[in-house]
């Protein structure tokens, strides 16, 4: 599945800005990194995208640890205001214009990380995307704290973090060099310079990431080599995370929203070759049921075939003058019904063994005002008969091979089919 990944710039998204961007062919590789004016950017319209996903660098994010109170996560509106309350003495600006977004999975009386960044910002960048008819499935942030349970709550106060936890990354923000420091506490930017690698006193066998511009630098300072990785791939690594900042009022519909998710899991199962290997498994499946399923049918068919040649045989055998079978159990009923009648028996069919089979199976029931028999039917007019006696009456005649029927104050008898 073709993702697209779009950088939000820092001054905003206005028609004729120029987007960073990453065209990566299956969400996992790296394809074209490149920059482009919104109307050229790569879209679904072209049938190249599938997937187009926000990213919103680490500077303009703050990051904090809050404990929510019980039920907070419940409800957007009582959440945001919840984040307000508790963030208020955190945040340099009103909460009132800032936008927040939870950890995947934060649950309700639980620690969790918020990230914080301006909300008139992120939404007129979203409008100016919907404008030129790109859809965002997902905003990620370009890097995330690390997600371990308890960690410190005050992750923007520029005290050196633990040596030897998290990553580091060297990058170039917008012409400024920075030290990016992501674990536990938090993502904190450090200036790259000789005392700040002083104070992080990073290990040599913790990891080290520079931006190939910064690579020399970074070696010099911290007297050892680093690994390569440009800000695509910081990106596209970036975009690997469940973090989604579209939340609270930013979703406003929330329906929509999970079947779009829907949609883009359906597309990447059917598209991605990460799935390629499922894909044939699934398919594999489906053959072998379908096999399965016709060598069953193939071997009831034959079991069927098999009963109706041996009930063909018992009707010929004991029928000899039978030369064409049509439907052998209705045959054999009517030439026994044939051997009865020439012999003087009666017959299920015949009217006193219906009047009979009645008196037995209802001796309490009111005599009849009328008797109709015709075509081997009996009809008792003017017979009214509670309906627990009526079933016990159906149940009696049906164990003779009779059937009744009841319709108002007529019950009619017959010889079962």
């Amino acid at each position: 599945m073709a993702t697209l990944i779009l950088t939000l710039p820092r001054t905003g998204l206005q028609a004729g800005s120029v987007v960073d961007y990453v065209l990566s062919p299956d969400g996992l590789a790296l394809g074209t990194a490149s920059s482009a004016p919104l109307a050229l950017l790569p879209s679904a319209a072209t049938g190249r995208v599938t997937e187009t996903l926000l990213l919103v660098d680490a500077a303009q994010l703050s990051w904090h640890r809050v404990q929510l109170p019980k039920g907070a996560a419940g409800n957007s509106t009582r959440l945001r205001s919840v984040l307000e309350g508790l963030l208020e003495e955190q945040l340099l600006d009103d909460p009132v214009t800032l936008h927040y977004a939870l950890a995947p999975g934060a649950a309700k009386d639980a620690s969790t990380w918020v990230a914080v960044c301006d909300k008139a910002w992120l939404r007129s960048g979203l409008q100016a995307l919907e404008a030129a008819g790109i859809r965002v499935a997902r905003i990620v942030p370009e890097l995330v704290p690390e997600l371990v349970p308890d960690a410190p709550a005050d992750a923007n106060q520029g005290a050196a973090p633990a040596s030897g936890t998290g990553s580091l990354y060297a990058i170039d923000n917008a012409g400024q060099s920075l030290l990016l420091h992501a674990n536990a506490s938090g993502v904190t930017p450090w200036p790259l310079q000789a005392s700040a690698v002083a104070l992080l006193q990073w290990p040599h066998d913790a990891p080290l990431r520079a931006e190939p511009a910064l690579a020399a630098r970074a070696e010099q300072l911290f007297g050892r080599s680093v690994q390569l990785q440009s800000r695509a791939e910081r990106a596209l690594a970036a975009c690997q995370s469940d973090w989604d900042l579209a939340q609270l009022d930013l979703v406003s519909n929330q329906r929509s929203r999970s079947l779009k998710r829907l949609g883009t899991a359906g597309a990447a199962l059917l598209r991605a070759p990460r799935w390629r290997a499922a894909r044939w498994s699934l398919l594999a499946l489906l053959c072998v049921n379908l096999l399965g399923l016709n060598l069953r049918a193939g071997a009831e068919r034959a079991a069927l075939q098999a009963q109706r040649k041996a009930i063909d045989a018992v009707l010929t055998g004991t029928f000899p003058a039978t030369q064409v079978v049509v439907d052998a159990p209705v045959q054999m009923q009517r030439a026994v019904a044939a051997l009865q009648q020439s012999a003087g028996a009666l017959g299920t069919q015949d009217f006193e063994t219906l009047l009979a089979a009645w008196a037995q199976a209802a001796p309490t029931a009111p005599a009849p005002s009328g008797l109709d028999f015709a075509n081997g039917e009996l009809r008792l007019r003017g017979v009214s008969l509670a309906a627990d006696a009526l079933t016990d009456a159906m149940q009696t005649l049906r164990a003779q091979g009779i059937a009744l029927s009841a319709s108002g104050a007529q019950l009619t008898l017959r010889a079962a089919p």
